[in-house]
């Protein structure tokens, strides 16, 4: 694999990642002017919160990517196009089926950003959003709460079970039985923009974050030393 250039500002340092056997974890080869970097991973407390909110960025990127999609693929339908709520289709279920899944998985990583995850030091509040976008999240939580991830107080998603009798009475016909079933498969566009703009904004207070918190941890690492850190390495 190619290797790629690391910082914008320094094109001499490159990486490669390299994936182990069992397929899933990985770690990168860093280099600098093509000789092997020391790599030492750094396991402090605000080391620890600074990798939560990367993987909160990176959360939140996926969520936009995925509403996005859903814009691009029902755009054409004019349902969508002019809804002023969540839409549930009951033709073409074969694009909207895609729909879901993807509204679905936005809604639940959303979600999960802003809630206590064991794997990670940090989660987002409501509380770090600007009061213009408390109404799209709380919209977006309750979707999540009450459709993607439960099925709550909040009716959502209907179903129904139904006894069918034959019009014409007769005595040997037993009656039938029928469900009925329907769930939204996303909001309209305008709300779904709405959303993305949401995300956008929670993306920054991530970005923020890291900015301020990767200043901090690399200055606690140069105060160690050089010669600290160098007898730490296991290259």
């Amino acid at each position: 694999m190619a290797k790629k250039v690391l910082f914008n500002d320094d094109p001499n340092w490159t990486y490669e990642p390299v994936l182990l056997p069992d397929g899933f974890r990985f770690y990168n080869r860093y280099f600098y002017k093509r000789k092997r970097a020391h790599r030492i991973p750094l396991d402090d407390p605000k080391a620890e919160v600074l990798s939560g909110y990367v993987l909160i960025e990176k959360d939140l990127r996926s969520c936009k990517i995925w509403l996005e999609s859903i814009i691009k693929m029902a755009s054409s339908d004019e349902r969508h196009v002019n809804a002023t709520r969540s839409i549930a289709n009951i033709e073409n279920r074969e694009l909207f089926n895609t729909v879901k899944g993807l509204f679905v998985a936005a809604l639940t990583i959303y979600g999960k950003c802003f809630t206590s995850c064991e794997g990670r030091r940090v989660k987002l509040e409501k509380k770090n959003l600007s009061e213009d976008f408390h109404e799209t999240h709380d919209e977006a939580m309750a979707f999540r709460h009450n459709f993607a991830a439960h099925s709550g107080a909040r009716k959502l998603e209907y179903s129904q079970v139904i006894l069918l009798l034959n019009p014409s009475r007769r005595k040997n016909q037993l009656p039938r039985m029928s469900t009925e079933l329907l769930q939204p498969d996303s909001w309209g566009l305008e709300s779904t923009k709405k959303c993305i703009d949401l995300v956008e904004h929670a993306r920054s207070f991530c970005i923020e974050k890291r900015r301020v918190l990767s200043n901090k941890v690399l200055a606690e690492a140069i105060e160690k030393g050089v010669d600290y850190w160098y007898a730490k390495s296991k290259i």
